[in-house]
């Protein structure tokens, strides 16, 4: 039952950041599938040891533990990748958010 619970949490925090795209002028379908893919991804590293390894298995909870600390890791350095992305018009989403103009086109 909870994980309906994370389930609607995640489709809110989901449309309410395409929204946000959206009306900021920074939408992008590829950024929307990278990080559905990388929530897939995240579900799988932390759901698979549960169902691979036996729970009456001594090293069962220190799996359980090393997957979760892997997917905390491959979150950071999600969040990092996702900072430095370039806009179409070459700035980065924190140079965005800060309202730095764009750098002057000079093709």
């Amino acid at each position: 039952m909870m994980w309906l619970v994370f389930l609607a949490l995640q489709i809110i925090v989901i449309v309410r950041g395409v929204r946000q795209e959206q009306a900021a002028s920074e939408w992008s379908w590829s950024k929307l599938f990278f990080a559905l893919s990388f929530a897939a991804l995240e579900f799988v590293i932390i759901v698979v040891p549960l169902y691979v390894v036996p729970q009456q298995s001594l090293w069962f909870g220190k799996i359980v533990a090393l997957s979760c600390i892997v997917a905390a890791g491959n979150f950071v350095w999600f969040i990092i990748a996702c900072r430095r992305w370039r806009l179409p018009d070459g700035r980065t989403s924190l140079e965005a958010a800060r309202g730095v103009p764009p750098p002057p086109n000079h093709s």
